[in-house]
């Protein structure tokens, strides 16, 4: 902009001087139609002579001072009045030039305007996050810049920038008035020598009367002469390269100026004239060449120190906004971060308070359910077992089975290794004790192992487990190896109950001393029954199978046909059927601690 400023200020000094010129020239050689000066170019020898009417025959004309007779055949003149009058008329009329087109008018409007536009819409994009995106997405030129400066750019700012750049402005301008003073008065010395020239070439032109003049016709010279011209002004080739076009048109404007001048009466000087005029707009040229180079490093300078200074303040600002935000980040983050933080505390605490109820609430509700179902099984069975019903034991050893599949089920995840070890030692000791027996043994109490085998099952957390070891302490508790009868100890006592078993079965009812008596020796004469008779009902058929079952391991067979005899003999075999039952309860409620252990 100031480049082009410059460039136009010399422009117009250049287009004043020509115009100037120009204007010198116009009135050296324009036509005189005013009263008292001929219409004609060309020097008149002869004056117009009155007349007195408005039909008067032609005169003859007078070349060189002769009279020259006129043509035959030809028309009078007119009179030269009308002529005059219309050359007045003409001149009063004259319509004023139309003012040229200003190419760097029609710029300068652009140029203001696009910068208005541009300005407003980057102004429109601080404010509307539409025209943001747009100015975004279309990557408009220096727009990051224009921004920073609407949103953060400070009075003072401007006044810097401005007072810098119009302190070089008016240095550069200082200098191009200068030159432009000076040229317009080597134009306006120009211009007084041209008129000199010009005036002497009207000193040889005669003034009459204003009347005379216009009364008199018209006489032409025949002047046969060569119109010398001034020469052309050029730029030398030194300079030629660099010259501007404004230049280079106004050179080109005053050859055509030169063109028109007469110099016939210059003589030698028009050389001189034109080569000063040459040379000064050689130097000319060349001071406007300077000075734009001048101009535009200066300007360079400027705008690259403006530049920098710019481009510092606004990274130090960017670097305070991003700093700014950053801490604004960090605050907002750490509140955000305790709020959630707490309010997701809150929300596990009491998610895990509710899941951990309901867990709780869900596992005793399970566990009292089964307990008390396991209870009622348990309960049920021994009852029936003491009750002598062990004909149902298969069954009992299903649902056993079945007990330990649900208790498998329930308690897969117990962590039951270590008591699981535990429960099978002790066990194992017991059982050892319990089934191992001879008659060279050292009795050995339960009390120990039982105590052991309590402290593991509670330990497993198995209600199950517990119940039976529970049951089994119960029963053996103050028992020992020996007070435990085992199967062939069972059967040698049973061996030694069937005779009186034989005599018992031949008492009558209410037998006296004779009866029993009597009964003892018919009893050693009963032969013994070998063998198994399922359908018999006499005692020595009862006698065989119970010695059969108890010499296969069948204790609870043994143990329910003699449970099953009446009278006498039932009250014998009493103590024999206590010590049976004692000894199928417990192993019974050993195979179950060993059954349930198994699942741990």
């Amino acid at each position: 902009m100031l480049q082009a400023a410059s460039r136009q200020q010399a422009r117009v000094s250049f287009v004043r001087t020509t115009r100037a010129l120009h204007a010198s020239y116009r009135n050296c050689n324009e036509l005189k139609t005013s009263p008292g000066s001929p219409v004609t170019s060309q020097q008149v020898k002869a004056s117009i002579p009155k007349t007195t009417s408005a039909t008067t025959s032609a005169q003859s004309p007078t070349v060189l001072g002769k009279t020259v007779p006129p043509v035959p055949g030809a028309k009078a003149s007119k009179p030269t009045i009308p002529v005059v009058e219309k050359v007045v008329e003409n001149n009063e009329h004259e319509a004023k030039a139309k003012k040229p087109f200003s190419l760097f008018g029609f710029l300068f409007k652009t140029i203001l305007a696009s910068a208005v536009l541009y300005g407003g819409t980057m102004y429109a994009a601080t404010k509307s996050e539409t025209v943001m995106d747009f100015v975004i997405d279309k990557q408009l030129p220096y727009y990051e810049e224009l921004i920073n400066l609407i949103e953060n750019g400070s009075v003072d700012d401007l006044q810097k920038n401005w007072s810098a750049m119009t302190s070089s402005v008016g240095t550069t301008k200082d200098k191009i008035e200068k030159l432009t003073n000076e040229l317009e008065k080597k134009g306006e010395d120009l211009i007084e020598k041209t008129k000199q020239k010009v005036s002497q070439t009207k000193s040889a032109i005669t003034h009459a009367l204003p009347a005379e003049q216009l009364q008199k016709p018209v006489e032409f010279e025949a002047v046969h002469e060569k119109i010398e011209k001034l020469p052309l002004v050029s730029v030398d080739k030194e300079v030629a390269g660099f010259v501007d076009d404004s230049v280079k048109k106004t050179i080109d404007s005053f050859n055509e100026l030169i063109k028109m001048i007469d110099a016939s009466n210059l003589g030698n000087e028009k050389h001189s004239i034109v080569k000063r005029i040459n040379d000064n707009v050689s130097l000319l040229s060349a001071k406007l060449d300077a000075l734009n180079r001048s101009f535009n490093k200066e300007l360079e300078t400027k705008l690259k120190s403006s530049e920098t200074k710019l481009l510092a303040n606004y990274t130090q600002k960017e670097l305070d906004l991003t700093q700014n935000m950053l801490d604004q980040y960090k605050v907002e983050k750490t509140q955000l971060e305790k709020v959630f933080k707490d309010r997701l505390q809150k929300e596990v605490e009491a998610t895990r308070n509710a899941i951990t109820q309901a867990a709780v609430n869900s596992t005793s509700m399970v566990r009292v359910e089964q307990t008390k179902r396991f209870e009622a099984m348990i309960k049920e069975r021994i009852d029936q077992e003491r009750d002598g019903r062990l004909k149902n034991l298969e069954a009992l050893n299903s649902r056993v089975e079945e007990l330990e599949a649900l208790a498998l089920t329930m308690e897969s995840q117990v962590k039951a290794s270590a008591s699981k070890t535990l429960v099978q030692q002790s066990l194992a000791n017991l059982k050892s004790l319990l089934y191992h027996v001879s008659a060279d043994t050292p009795p050995q109490s339960f009390n120990s192992y039982l105590d052991k085998l309590e402290v593991a099952a509670q330990d497993t957390n198995d209600q199950l487990l517990q119940l039976a070891t529970s049951q089994l302490k119960e029963l053996l508790t103050n028992e020992s190896n020996q007070s435990i009868l085992t199967t062939p100890q069972l059967l040698s006592a049973w061996e030694q109950l069937a005779p009186e078993l034989r005599s018992a079965s031949l008492l009558p009812p209410n037998a006296g001393l004779l009866g029993h008596v009597a009964s003892y020796f018919f009893s050693k004469l009963l032969m013994p029954v070998k063998g198994v008779k399922p359908n018999g009902k006499d005692i020595e058929s009862v006698i065989g199978r119970v010695e059969l079952s108890l010499a296969r391991g069948e204790l609870d067979v043994a143990v329910e046909e003699v449970a099953n005899l009446k009278g006498w003999t039932r009250r014998l075999a009493d103590d024999w059927v206590q010590e049976g039952r004692k000894r199928l309860e417990a192993e019974f409620l050993v195979e179950v601690v060993e059954a349930d252990a198994k699942i741990l």
